[in-house]
């Protein structure tokens, strides 16, 4: 089905070319301050590593006081990028790219390495590694992000992985908004106005316990899109969705679940979980980015800052970006191939 997707169009030339520069300057500043350096570089489809090397008395103090002058060099502000020790005489400068074009769904799934596991790619990390989300070994996903950032195109991203890899499961779609999630309701099961979402949560709290006793393991996929929505009509609610967050893999049953704050209680109350992945898109500040994943994030924050937290591991990730179209025809495939 790959053939249904944009092709990808990402050329990391321009990046290449403004690499090469900025290792000259780089070494005529370290110079200019008496050190004796080799400069490489990495280029990645985000961000370059340029790796710095010196043989001489300098240290990784000499380094850092010379922040301002390595900004200049390489054209930024200095909080536009980071340096990492790697030994005593050894660092790492990681640059965000100035040529950066959006992430195709088909570049992520040309990677994509099937096996017996129920796993999907959601994007790529910063060194353009496949990051992946095993539902065998993590039981639910945690969202959250200011409205309009990205939430709905990364729950497309969801849908489409399982429906492009034919990964057999059943997917729900919980969409209070009501308007983002139709086109797929030939194929999966969309439920939009609030007070049906909410029978239907409580109706998958009833089913969980009808597949243990019988022993059923239909794999379910529940995507619940701006929960919050809910928890306003009928706080009740919050217990079946813990109960389901907690415990619902056992009968095959996941939720993944999105707010766009985490600074009402009650979303509060059913997001800070320890033991649970969790997606964070941008939020207002660094403080709530802290309260929602497992480790404290003391990067630069901007509307890319995009972070999964996979059991206290932090990584931070690109997704691709999905256009209606390429759901159409995947859509328009799974249905006619279904009749």
């Amino acid at each position: 089905m790959l053939n249904l997707l944009d092709n990808p169009t990402f050329d990391g030339e321009r990046n290449i070319l403004n690499a090469d520069i900025f290792v000259s300057n780089l070494k005529n500043t370290l110079k200019a301050f008496t050190f004796n350096p080799q400069v490489t570089y990495k280029v990645y489809r985000n961000i370059t590593v340029y790796q710095i090397v010196w043989h001489d008395d300098k240290t990784y103090d000499d380094i850092l006081a010379l922040k301002k002058e390595i900004s200049l060099s390489l054209g930024m502000r200095i909080e536009e990028f980071t340096i990492k020790k790697l030994g005593d005489n050894k660092v790492e400068i990681s640059v965000p790219n100035m040529k950066r074009e959006p992430l195709t769904l088909k570049e992520v799934l040309l990677e994509y390495k099937r096996d017996n596991t129920f796993k999907i790619a959601l994007g790529i990390n910063m060194e353009d590694n496949i990051v992946y989300f095993d539902f065998d070994k993590e039981k639910a996903l945690l969202v959250t992000g200011v409205t309009g950032i990205g939430k709905t195109n990364f729950f497309h991203n969801i849908i489409m992985n399982i429906l492009i890899n034919r990964l057999q499961a059943k997917i729900i779609i919980l969409d209070s908004q009501g308007i983002n999630y139709n086109m797929y309701n030939t194929i999966c099961e969309v439920v939009n106005k609030e007070e049906a979402i909410i029978k239907r949560i409580k109706l998958l709290r009833k089913e969980f316990t009808n597949r243990i006793r019988k022993g059923l393991k239909e794999r379910t996929i529940v995507l619940i899109d701006e929960v919050y929505e809910i928890l306003n009509i009928d706080n009740s609610v919050k217990d079946d969705l813990n109960y389901l967050l907690e415990i619902g893999n056992m009968a095959n049953i996941h939720l993944i679940v999105s707010t766009d704050s985490m600074l009402e209680d009650n979303i509060y109350d059913l997001f800070k979980k320890d033991n649970i992945a969790k997606m964070s898109f941008y939020l207002t500040s660094r403080g709530e980015y802290n309260l929602f994943l497992d480790r404290v994030v003391n990067k630069t924050l901007n509307n890319d800052g995009l972070y999964l937290d996979q059991n206290k591991r932090l990584t931070r990730i690109t997704v691709p970006l999905i256009k209606d179209w390429e759901i159409k025809k995947v859509v328009d495939y799974v249905e006619e191939k279904t009749k």
